[in-house]
């Protein structure tokens, strides 16, 4: 059976803030709530690194207050997924390459200069994560609108040459991926990346959850199965993945979890429906379920 490791996407969600799951004196201090997680999960999802590039001290400071053997996964930059970016989240230097300093630019607006300048600090700012062992995975999720198309696979081509020695698990959002599943499939473990299933709502725009890893590495996503809010329109972005799981659910999430560790050597579970304290209690729900106590390091008593 494989390592299983289960964790939430981020634990700084405005709304996880405010729930009342962080104790009061522990909330208000990024420090403490971050070794508070640690004392309920061995691992994370870093999101925030979607929407803006991570800073080396900030990622240093995540390494210094987690004990070892935590593990952060990483979530890739918007532009390098072809979501484009939010001109405000560079820094200024990169910023003034841009053709405009504001607001939202496509994929297609975004000078190749900047892309290759924002990957090289991506890779900076992770090396204290890298040099102390708590990188786990860097997340690339792909955008619906991108289908199984030679441009597409070449794509996914060049993402493997250029994370050589890194974890890389690739999320596929349009349904599209896995009517040529089979062929999508070899290519993904030719190239060494990780297939991400994804637990997602019954819905003609939403992937279905397939259970075949393509690598040692296996990834079960959970986005709750809220139908109506998947298209959207949103105004924050985990109002799409607004669901309490039920008991019933978690249960298909465990088996759906031992069926990917009977094929794999380590499975890592994010609960990515993070409104309010539905991801944690979901998440701690599912370690009940699969038999995981609390990490090795955190207060028996707890």
């Amino acid at each position: 059976m494989a390592e299983i490791r289960v964790g939430t996407a981020s634990w700084t969600d405005e709304t996880l803030l405010a729930s009342g799951w962080y104790p009061p004196e522990v909330r208000g201090n990024p420090e403490k709530r971050l070794r508070h997680y640690a004392k309920h999960f061995d691992t994370v999802e870093v999101d925030s690194t979607f929407y803006a590039l991570p800073r080396p001290e900030v990622v240093g400071k995540w390494a210094e207050r987690t004990p070892e053997g935590f593990l952060f996964h990483v979530k890739a930059f918007s532009a390098f997924t072809g979501h484009g970016l939010e001109a405000q989240a560079l820094p200024k230097d990169i910023r003034a390459l841009l053709p405009r300093q504001e607001g939202h630019l496509a994929q297609r607006e975004v000078p190749e200069e900047v892309v290759e300048e924002a990957w090289n600090r991506f890779f900076a700012a992770l090396e204290p994560l890298r040099q102390t062992g708590k990188l786990g995975y860097l997340h690339f999720g792909l955008p619906p609108w991108t289908e199984p198309k030679p441009r597409s696979f070449q794509y996914l081509e060049r993402l493997a040459e250029r994370t050589r020695g890194y974890w890389v698990a690739v999320e596929f959002r349009n349904p599209k991926w896995y009517v040529a599943w089979g062929f999508v499939k070899k290519e993904l473990g030719r190239l060494g990346l990780i297939h991400v299933s994804v637990d997602a709502p019954p819905h003609p725009e939403a992937p279905p959850r397939v259970l075949e890893p393509t690598y040692p590495v296996s990834v079960l996503r959970c986005h709750g199965r809220n139908a109506e809010t998947w298209k959207g329109p949103h105004t924050k972005p985990y109002e799409r993945f607004n669901w309490r799981y039920s008991e019933d659910e978690l249960q298909d999430l465990a088996q759906a979890t031992r069926t990917l560790a009977e094929r794999a050597e380590k499975v890592f579970v994010i609960f990515n429906n993070n409104y309010g304290t539905q991801g944690v209690e979901a998440a701690l729900g599912l370690k009940r379920l699969l038999g995981l106590g609390a990490p090795p390091w955190a207060d028996p008593l707890l």
